[in-house]
């Protein structure tokens, strides 16, 4: 996954908050729907400073934006609603799937047996 990682309005991003980004973005993995990229944008203001990540993938675009006193919080707090909307989205993609051959041979056996 290409992760992009930019600051706004004069934000410069230093090389931990671009670490420990890297470290939060990569547990996202996990949920091995073929993400292409995500955008990771910093933003200050005078007293809150704000993170928002755009995941982008096939048929796919889920963003969280959250607002703290602190960078890494906002980023926490956004990976964290990232982490449910990937479980989310991943749960009902296993429901929608088809049924497998090996699942309907046996719910045949049973219900053959019962009668």
């Amino acid at each position: 996954m290409e992760i992009d990682i930019s600051g706004r309005h004069t934000f410069e991003v230093s090389e931990m908050l671009r670490a420990y980004t890297l470290e939060k973005m990569t547990k996202l993995d996990k949920y091995s729907l073929k993400m292409e990229s995500a955008h990771v944008v910093f933003h200050a203001e005078k007293i809150n400073e704000t993170c928002e990540i755009v995941l982008l993938g096939k048929n796919l675009r889920i963003s969280a934006k959250e607002t703290t006193r602190n960078m890494q919080a906002s980023l926490d707090a956004a990976v964290h609603k990232l982490q449910k909307q990937l479980e989310r989205y991943h749960d009902r993609i296993k429901d929608k799937r088809a049924p497998r051959a090996g699942e309907l041979v046996e719910e045949h056996e049973i219900e053959s047996e019962e009668d």
